[in-house]
């Protein structure tokens, strides 16, 4: 069919009709007949879908997303399918009514088939959404980090790599490993890094910050596209709240699979939200308060739809998870999982520190990849402190930190003049600290805010350990020796092998 066509519901039916029976007379498997109808489903529903996906590319991942990656992952996977198949059961009895000429019998079949597409339209839109705002919010951080130069790379992965582990794949080994590998060249060149002897470790300290500071990031507003802008209505204007909690209600009280201990109340409030961006959300809220005759079969009706929208999101927001997960297979499940967790619903305020945590594992990694020969004598290790920007702690003078309190919670950055460093090393003893000094509600929920959205400055530690050494080097300085060298570091008062490679 002709993607630019805008087709009424009679088109559609007849375009998703065609190529069913197209598939069926070459007797395609059940999952490729299922995928090709999603496929010309969803380009027949174009019309009905905001900011529908043009690029082919970005159409396959969403039919790849809902039909086979999502299963098992979450149980809106099963609502797609049964409804999915029932809405083929209709469109095969709908074709057999056309067939034959029964225009009564095919215009009752076509309000069942049209009540079926138009639940899977809504489950379709709330992918969309989710995986849209999923994608520019991911974006907007690279520009930011990376600056304006890097809408180059972006719109290559966007137009040629689908919306799975390849794509997180691309962004890491487009833009983190590239920089990572500059960085370390760097702190070499300038000897930003520090050798210390601590008993049998000998230990090189790496800044991180050596590596954030080469980024030609930008500080300019980046323009929110019309997803973005939906989404923060939904969460921040009055009607959009309203909505959101009218669809969260709905689905709390829902049948949504309940027994999947990973339906928390996050995701629920974030597909509440994006539910919250389609007209159909005022419009079943509005149903809630009317009292016609038939007001009970309308709610039934637009709460259905609510679901739909709330369903898609959540599914696109689990695999979107998960692809990310199998992006980042270079770390520890340990590191994944935190970086998940981090990354919460990709937020546009926490991909900044996700971004950043990303590079610092991959700095990690690279550090082990140097020394995998020696991989049982090497250890690295990042020693990370919370910090926060001197600006945004000074503007809570006002609501009552005071010089002694903010000694209390705070010290200064040696290496960083604009930024303060938390005292508290982990969330137990920031706690206590909080009720040890009597923090005001309203400053504690400030503080709260400033601890969680915090950005890390962070050491790495490569650490040999000389005594395991010992045991299986006959000559311990020319092994030491050998390992700083690939490593690109000349021990304490020999020449440095990066410089000599310079000068050669």
């Amino acid at each position: 069919m002709d993607d630019t066509a805008s087709l009424d519901r009679d088109g559609r039916f007849a375009a998703c009709l065609e190529r069913l029976e197209e598939l069926k007379a070459i007797k395609a498997r059940r999952e490729v007949l299922e995928e090709r109808v999603f496929l010309e489903f969803l380009r027949a529903n174009r019309g009905r879908i905001n900011e529908f996906p043009l690029l082919e590319t970005e159409q396959q991942s969403l039919m790849d997303m809902l039909l086979r990656r999502a299963e098992g992952l979450h149980p809106g996977h099963a609502f797609l399918k049964e409804h999915f198949s029932a809405y083929l059961i209709e469109l095969n009895h709908w074709g057999k009514a056309k067939a034959v000429g029964d225009a009564a019998a095919q215009e009752k079949l076509a309000r069942r088939l049209e009540r079926q597409e138009t639940l899977l339209a809504k489950c379709l839109q709330g992918a969309v959404y989710a995986s849209s705002l999923v994608k520019d919010n991911f974006s907007d951080a690279v520009i930011r980090h990376f600056g304006e130069n890097s809408l180059v790379k972006i719109e290559e992965i966007t137009a040629t790599m689908v919306f799975d582990e390849l794509y997180w794949r691309a962004y890491i080994d487009r833009f983190i490993k590239e920089e990572v590998l500059g960085a370390y060249d760097g702190i070499l060149a300038a000897r930003r890094y520090r050798l210390l002897r601590e008993g049998q470790l000998l230990i090189v300290v790496y800044p991180f910050d050596a590596v954030l500071e080469g980024l030609k990031g930008t500080t300019k507003a980046i323009s929110k596209t019309r997803v973005q802008s939906s989404f923060e209505e939904a969460v921040s204007g009055d009607d959009g709240r309203q909505n959101a909690e009218a669809v969260l209600s709905l689905c709390l009280r829902a049948d949504l699979g309940d027994t999947d201990k990973r339906l928390d109340r996050d995701e629920l409030t974030f597909a509440a939200r994006v539910g919250a961006m389609d007209a159909v959300a005022g419009d079943y809220r509005e149903a809630l308060t009317d009292a016609a005759e038939d007001a009970e079969e309308k709610r039934e009706r637009l709460g259905e739809l609510c679901v739909a929208l709330a369903l898609g999101a959540m599914v696109s927001l689990r695999v979107v998870r998960e692809d990310f997960s199998k992006a980042l297979r270079d770390f520890s499940a340990k590191e994944v999982a935190w970086l998940i967790q981090a990354a919460g619903y990709f937020e546009a305020k926490r991909l900044g520190n996700v971004l950043e945590h990303v590079m610092e594992l991959d700095f990690a990694h690279l550090l082990r990849e140097k020394g995998e020969a020696d991989a049982a004598r090497i250890q690295v290790k990042p020693a990370r402190t919370r910090r926060a920007a001197k600006a945004d702690v000074d503007a809570l003078a006002e609501a009552g930190l005071n010089k002694i309190r903010r000694k209390q919670f705070f010290d200064d950055d040696p290496d960083q003049p604009e930024s303060l460093l938390w005292r508290a090393k982990n969330p137990a003893e920031f706690q206590e600290k909080l009720k040890l000094f009597q923090i005001e509600p309203e400053l504690a929920k400030s503080l709260v805010t400033l601890w969680e959205e915090a950005g890390f400055k962070v050491d790495l530690y490569l650490c040999i350990n000389l005594a395991a050494l010992g045991k299986v080097a006959t000559n311990l300085p020319a092994r030491v020796a050998e390992i700083l060298g690939r490593y690109g570091i000349a021990p304490p008062g020999a020449a440095d092998p990066a410089k000599a490679r310079r000068d050669a």
